[in-house]
């Protein structure tokens, strides 16, 4: 395996002096991850080292069932220029379990008018997904906080995540934080799928402000396919609404340490903007449930600096949310609807050490919905009925 994705650099250079191919099983970086799903799409995410054409082909029976394959096209062309790879699946059957694999030939030399191909083609295992309905009232969700990349945590939360059936994680904020370059980030992520088995279990990230600190921080988003395409936004899982934020950093975009690169005031407003729309649209109307997920409290937040609050309290106050679940301080609460002026429960995510580590587990039944919240060991800190 290539150390360093910047090693696509030279290999371009390779690829147009006809230099020896790489090896075959180097040709994509570790596994793909599952990104936006709903009930009729999906998308799969992987990164290649080299220069490769690749596709992915799906089934929903490895032995006899018919096998399509899908490639990532721009306005006709394949998308072979660049490590990144965002292949997205469309009409699939709601409900239905599909199985799928990442097929890729390196391009050994691309020029205008000549072009040359390795002699293998690298073929990854299969990894399954099952799509959501738009009907289902129940589903089981995983919700993480401030992991900060350390690894008793990750590793310890990942084998608790596995001994629950779940339908999909959502990791929210400071769990991928301060990239350096892309392979730091690459290697970030990747850390974290292999962990918590995310080429089968879908996830959601939601950045915090660790997320948007160091060089490779604004880059970050493109290795992500969000709901909406922006780092805020909506989405259903069956008859639940999930609405998540980007609060953007924990201080003024005035802090000499931002050098005058951040705007988030602007990214604050737009996303009051989003919110007075989205309360308004029909999908938030019809749906039954409805769950807020950002990673710097409203409520609870223990910072001096909190910018959001004159902007969206307001505008979510009249929302009937269910729950906010928030992060960001590394000390978990659960705040009872009205203790801090909420007009809805609000649960504090914890720390990245084991003794502030939290799990919380969301469940749906029907018409009934319930929150666990747990331990880095599996005891259960608080339940509540929702």
């Amino acid at each position: 395996m290539y150390k360093s994705i910047l090693a696509l650099a030279v290999c371009a250079t390779s690829q147009l002096c006809g230099f020896a191919a790489a090896p075959v099983d180097s040709l994509i970086y570790r596994t793909p991850y599952l990104q936006n799903i709903c009930p009729t799409g999906v998308t799969i995410m992987y990164q290649s080292p080299v220069s490769v054409t690749s596709w992915v082909e799906y089934t929903t029976d490895t032995v006899a069932g018919e096998r399509l394959r899908e490639r990532q096209l721009y306005a006709g062309q394949e998308v072979v220029h660049d490590a990144e790879h965002k292949v997205r699946l469309e009409n699939l059957k709601p409900g239905q379990r599909y199985y799928y694999r990442v097929g890729a030939r390196e391009i050994t030399v691309n020029k205008a008018y000549h072009k040359e191909f390795g002699d293998s083609t690298y073929v990854s295992p299969f990894h399954s997904f099952t799509t959501p309905t738009d009907n289902t009232t129940d589903f089981t969700a995983i919700i993480l906080n401030d992991l900060h990349c350390y690894k008793p945590t990750v590793d310890s939360m990942a084998v608790l995540a596995a001994s629950i059936p779940h339908d999909f994680i959502v990791f929210n904020g400071d769990c991928l934080p301060e990239p350096s370059d892309r392979m730091d980030a690459l290697q970030a992520i990747h850390d974290l799928a292999d962990a918590y088995n995310l080429a089968s279990v879908p996830s959601f990230i939601i950045r915090g402000n660790h997320e948007i600190r160091n060089a490779y921080s604004s880059g970050m988003p493109t290795l992500f396919d969000y709901p909406g395409g922006l780092t805020y936004g909506a989405f259903n899982w069956g008859d639940t609404r999930f609405v998540t934020l980007d609060c953007g950093e924990d201080k003024p975009d005035s802090t000499w340490v931002y050098y005058g690169l951040n705007d988030f005031d602007r990214l604050h407003q737009e996303q009051a903007d989003f919110l007075k729309a989205e309360i308004a649209s029909e999908p938030f109307k019809n749906a039954n449930r409805h769950v807020l997920i950002h990673h710097i409290p409203l409520w609870g937040n223990t910072d001096k600096y909190q910018p959001c609050n004159e902007l969206w309290m307001p505008i979510i106050a009249e929302a009937p949310f269910d729950i906010n679940l928030a992060a960001h301080t590394h000390r978990y609460r659960l705040h009872q609807k009205g203790e801090l002026g909420n007009p809805f429960p609000v649960m504090v995510g914890g720390g990245p050490r084991h003794t502030s580590a939290r799990m919380a587990v969301l469940t749906k039944r029907g018409n009934d919905m319930r929150l666990k919240v747990l331990d880095i060991d599996g005891n259960v800190v608080d339940e509540l009925t929702l």
